[in-house]
């Protein structure tokens, strides 16, 4: 079966692994479900041709091949029907390196940026630490659905000057409607706002659509945005830092460009070039069955939950690989929440506080794990559960 593909957990608590770090404070029995890179390997073919790479023993400076820009074009074609000119696509090392650039050559200290909250928190702290200003346009979170407060979006879009839109969203998953990017769109062409788009989880679309980019859909923002798409999170190889920006604009992609080189960022990873090459040319069908996997751990666990942990609202959505979920009817905190899970599941989810503010109350949970993990984790939850309650029960008992 496919299945068995991803079926295989690799153990990383001790290779130096961000998502995996937190078993060096509680122990090689804790399940990591926090950082968003996967448990799931690369394709084998993409794995094959890197190890062929290390042939030489010299890891030389990397330059782009001549075929490069022809590789990420027909790949944005072939899955999204987004046609841009070769010379339109700049490679970057990673998109939150582009965005501060963005940030800190393109916009002033006295400018606010806009984005939609809750919100990935690098780039939140992306705006802060350039020393700008957040304007938080915030979700409407009703009868467990989100919606754009499109009313509150204008007014940020009257003073900020810049909007960083996140497609799919993250934390929340959510796969924004045409009628959602027109309607943006059509905003920051009334008051000329910039759209910076970080759509890393482009190809975790299970809509059943194909994913659209917002620049596809209006003339303005074509000419007026920063498009920031990767293979990274698609093919679980963040750590070789490898993204592309679509930036049809020739003054803002001249400017870019320069400002690139004036920080030093020339060559690409030794690895990354030729994994691109591979997964883009020749992986389709693994994708495939990678979403078809992760689509059915996302099905596991609404399941479990309502089943298992009713008090638990899985946010139906239908992008990325993450989960986004409500925890208020537990009637605790985020502290309480924490115990729960680090001290007694042994699990390390994301915190709703870690995206802002309107994050209280929920938590995220990456699913893209091998699926006997995954199910061992959603056991070790509710069995935490239970103790947690034990230990309410003791004390109002002791008082």
């Amino acid at each position: 079966m496919a299945d068995n593909l991803f079926d295989v957990f690799t153990d990383r608590s001790d290779c130096n692994s961000a998502k995996w770090a937190i078993t060096r404070q509680y122990g090689k029995d804790m399940i990591s479900m926090s950082v968003a890179d996967m448990d799931l390997p690369a394709p084998q073919m993409l794995i094959d041709y890197l190890a062929q790479q290390n042939r030489t023993g010299i890891y030389g400076y990397t330059i782009l091949p001549d075929n490069y820009y022809d590789i990420v074009r027909r790949y944005l074609f072939r899955h999204y029907q987004y046609e841009i000119a070769n010379e339109h696509i700049v490679f970057c090392p990673r998109i939150i390196q582009a965005i501060s650039i963005y940030i800190k050559e393109f916009t002033s200290p006295t400018e606010s940026i806009a984005i939609l909250t809750p919100s990935y928190a690098p780039i939140v702290n992306a705006i802060l630490l350039n020393k700008r200003t957040v304007e938080r346009c915030a979700l409407i979170y009703q009868a467990g659905k989100y919606t754009i407060d499109f009313d509150q979006l204008e007014k940020c879009f009257q003073t900020a000057k810049t909007f960083i839109l996140i497609s799919p969203h993250n934390p929340t998953g959510i796969i924004w409607s045409r009628s959602d990017l027109q309607h943006i769109a059509a905003l920051a062409e009334k008051y000329g706002v910039f759209i910076l788009s970080d759509d890393v989880h482009a190809d975790f679309d299970f809509s059943g659509d194909k994913h659209m980019i917002i620049s596809a859909i209006s003339a303005y923002v074509e000419k007026h945005s920063i498009i920031c798409t990767s293979p990274a999170k698609t093919f679980n190889i963040p750590g070789l830092e490898i993204a592309n920006l679509l930036i049809c604009n020739k003054k803002v992609r001249d400017k870019f460009r320069g400002c690139m080189q004036a920080l030093g960022m020339h060559n690409p990873n030794f690895f990354s070039i030729p994994a691109l090459q591979i997964a883009y040319q020749y992986c389709d069908d693994w994708l495939d069955k990678l979403k078809h996997y992760i689509y059915h751990n996302k099905l596991i666990v609404k399941d479990f939950f309502t089943r298992e942990i009713p008090q638990l609202e899985v946010f139906n959505s239908e992008g990325t690989y993450l989960i986004w979920v409500n925890y208020s009817k537990l009637q605790i905190n985020e502290e309480k929440l924490k115990h729960w899970f680090l001290d007694l599941s042994h699990i390390e989810v994301s915190w709703g506080s870690d995206f802002g503010r309107e994050g209280q109350s929920f938590f995220r949970m990456n699913v893209a794990m091998p699926r006997a993990l995954l199910k061992e984790s959603l056991q070790k939850m509710k069995q935490g559960l239970a103790l947690l309650m034990q230990e309410e029960l003791n004390y109002e008992d002791e008082q």
